[in-house]
C-alpha cells in the first residue's frame, strides 16, 4: 500500500492541488501558499521514492485488474525517482520566484497551470506504456500552451505559434507511431515491447514506427535539426515560465529517450548509435553558435538549452554505463544551473526594463548577491571546477574517449569554451562596468526571486562537491537502464494484480 501511494502521489497530488487552486482564483497569496505546501509534499515523496529505489527496487502500480499488456501501469525505478526529485526541486524554487515576477493578471492562472504541468511531467516519468505517455504529454503540452501565452502580449502569442504548431504536429506523429506499434505488436506496454524487440521477427512496420517515435522525442527534446521552435518561443514567455520550461520540459524529452532507446535497442544499438552521436555533437555546436549570435540575455540562455541537450544525448548515444551516467549527471546539473541563470537574467531584465545586452550595466556593484548567483550558475554551465558542470563534462569526456568517440568528445570540449565565451558576454554586458540603465533597482530586491536564484546556484555547488556519491548512484541507474530484464520482470509480476511489485 505504501509503495502504491508513493507512485500515485506525483500525479494525483498536483491534480488535486490544481482543482483546489481554481477555486482560489484571484487570491494569489492563498494560491502560492497552497502550491508551496503541495510542492513540499511532492519533494518529500520524491525523496522517499529515491530511497525505496536506491537498491535497485522497481515499484509497479497496475490500475484495475487488467493485464499490463493492455492495461494502465505506472512504474517507478531509480531513473524515474531521480528525475522526480529534481523536478520537484525546480518546481518548488519556481513557485518561490513566481510571487515577485508575475504581473497581476498572470498570477490568477499561473499557479493552477503550474500544477497541471506537473501532472503531465509526473505522469510522463512514471507511465509504463506509450499510449499513456502520449496522454500525459498532451496534458503537459496543453498546460504549456496556456503558460507560454500567459499575459496575452501580442508578440508573446505570435512567437508562441511555432511552439504550438511544432508540438501539435509532433503529437499527431506520436499517435500514429503508437497506433502502428500496437497494430503490429499487440501492445504498447514498454516492458512487453522490449521483450518483442529482443526476440526479433517483428516486421519493418514496427521498426519504422519506432523510428518515428524516436523522431517525435527528438522534437520534444529540441535536438538538431528540429530545434528552431525553442529559442524563439521560450524567451517570449514570462521569466517564471521560461525558467520552469528550461528546467523541466526538454528534460522530459531527454528522459523519454533515455527510457525508450535501451528498451528498443537492447544491448546492440547498431546504426542508431552513430546517428545519435552525430545528432548530439551537431546539437551542441549549433546551439552554442546560436547563443553567441543573440543580443538578449534570455535569447542567449535559450539557445544554450539546445546546446546543453546535446551533451545529455551524447551520454546516451555512447551506450555504456559510464557514459549514460554522465549524460544523466549533466541532465540534473543543467536543470539546476539553467533555471538559476534564467531567473538571474529575469531579475536583470526587471531592473533595466529591457532584456537587451548593455541595456543595464554594473549590476555586480549594485546587486552583488544577484551577480554572485548568476556567476556561479554561469561558470557551472561553462564547466568550471569544482562546480557540477565541470564534473558533468569530465564524466562525458571520460566516457566518450573510453567508447571510442574522439571527434564528438573534441566537439564537446570546444563547445565548452564557446559556452564560457557566451557566459562572459552576458557578464561583461550586464554585470560588469559602471552602473548604468538601472531604471528600477528596487525590483532586484524581492526576496523570493533572489532567494530562489541563490538556492539553485548553491545546489550546483553542492552537486559539484557531492559529485562522487551522486555519480555512483547514477552509474547504478545507468546499469539498470541497459539491463532491461529487472524492469520487464517487475512489470510482468504485476499480472498477479497485486498493488505493488518489487524487483531487486
Amino acid at each position: 500500500m505504501m509503495a502504491a501511494l508513493l507512485v500515485l502521489i506525483p500525479v494525483a497530488l498536483p491534480l488535486v492541488t490544481a482543482a483546489l487552486l481554481l477555486t482560489l482564483t484571484g487570491r494569489a497569496r492563498l494560491q502560492q501558499a497552497a502550491s508551496l505546501v503541495s510542492g513540499g509534499v511532492l519533494l518529500a515523496n520524491a525523496m522517499l521514492l529515491c530511497a525505496r529505489t536506491a537498491s535497485g527496487a522497481i515499484l509497479v502500480l497496475p490500475l484495475g485488474n487488467w493485464s499490463p499488456r493492455v492495461g494502465i501501469v505506472w512504474v517507478a525505478d531509480a531513473l524515474a525517482a531521480t528525475m522526480l526529485f529534481f523536478v520537484a526541486l525546480v518546481s518548488y524554487t519556481t513557485l518561490l520566484y513566481a510571487a515577485g515576477s508575475l504581473r497581476e493578471r498572470e498570477r490568477r492562472y499561473y499557479y493552477p497551470l503550474h500544477q497541471f504541468l506537473l501532472v503531465g511531467v509526473g505522469g510522463s516519468l512514471l507511465t509504463g506504456d506509450l499510449f499513456n505517455l502520449f496522454v500525459f504529454f498532451e496534458i503537459m503540452l496543453l498546460a504549456s500552451f496556456a503558460l507560454i501565452a500567459l499575459g496575452g502580449r501580442a508578440r508573446q502569442i505570435c512567437m508562441g505559434v511555432p511552439y504550438v504548431i511544432v508540438n501539435l504536429v509532433g503529437s499527431a506523429l506520436f499517435l500514429v507511431a503508437v497506433g502502428a506499434m500496437y497494430g503490429v505488436a499487440g501492445t504498447v506496454n514498454m516492458a512487453e515491447l522490449a521483450v518483442r524487440a529482443e526476440s526479433a521477427g517483428l516486421p519493418d512496420v514496427f521498426w519504422g514506427a519506432a523510428a518515428l517515435l524516436l523522431t517525435v522525442f527528438m522534437v520534444k527534446t529540441a535536438l538538431f535539426p528540429v530545434f528552431a521552435w525553442l529559442p524563439d518561443s521560450y524567451p517570449e514567455a514570462s521569466v517564471t515560465v521560461n525558467g520552469l520550461f528550461a528546467g523541466l520540459l526538454t528534460k522530459v524529452g531527454v528522459y523519454t529517450l533515455f527510457r525508450t532507446v535501451p528498451l528498443f535497442a537492447g544491448a546492440a544499438p547498431g546504426v542508431l548509435q552513430p546517428a545519435l552521436v552525430a545528432v548530439a555533437a551537431t546539437t551542441m555546436l549549433v546551439g552554442v553558435l546560436g547563443a553567441l549570435g543573440r543580443s538578449t540575455i534570455r535569447g542567449v540562455l535559450s539557445f544554450h538549452i539546445v546546446s546543453q541537450v546535446g551533451y545529455m544525448i551524447f551520454g546516451l548515444a555512447l551506450f555504456t554505463p559510464l557514459a549514460l551516467a554522465a549524460g544523466l549527471f549533466h541532465t540534473i546539473h543543467n536543470m539546476l544551473a539553467k533555471t538559476a541563470l534564467i531567473f538571474a537574467g529575469g531579475i536583470a531584465e526587471r531592473i533595466g526594463g529591457s532584456g537587451k545586452l548593455y541595456a543595464v550595466r554594473g549590476l555586480a556593484r549594485t546587486q552583488p548577491w544577484l551577480a554572485a548567483g548568476f556567476f556561479v550558475a554561469a561558470m557551472s554551465l561553462a564547466g568550471m571546477p569544482p562546480l557540477s558542470g565541470f564534473w558533468g563534462k569530465w564524466f562525458l569526456v571520460t566516457g566518450g574517449l573510453a567508447a571510442g568517440a574522439p571527434v564528438a568528445t573534441g566537439i564537446s570540449l570546444l563547445v565548452g569554451l564557446f559556452t564560457l565565451a557566451s557566459m562572459l558576454k552576458i557578464w561583461n554586458a550586464v554585470f560588469w562596468g559602471e552602473p548604468e540603465g538601472q531604471r528600477y533597482p528596487s525590483r532586484g530586491r524581492y526576496r523570493g526571486m533572489l532567494g530562489a536564484t541563490l538556492a539553485l546556484a548553491a545546489m550546483t555547488v553542492a552537486t559539484g562537491l557531492l559529485a562522487a556519491p551522486i555519480f555512483s548512484r547514477l552509474e547504478r541507474v545507468a546499469t539498470q537502464l541497459l539491463d532491461v530484464t529487472p524492469y520487464v520482470t517487475a512489470v510482468r509480476a504485476a499480472e498477479s494484480h497485486d498493488a505493488r511489485a518489487e524487483a531487486p
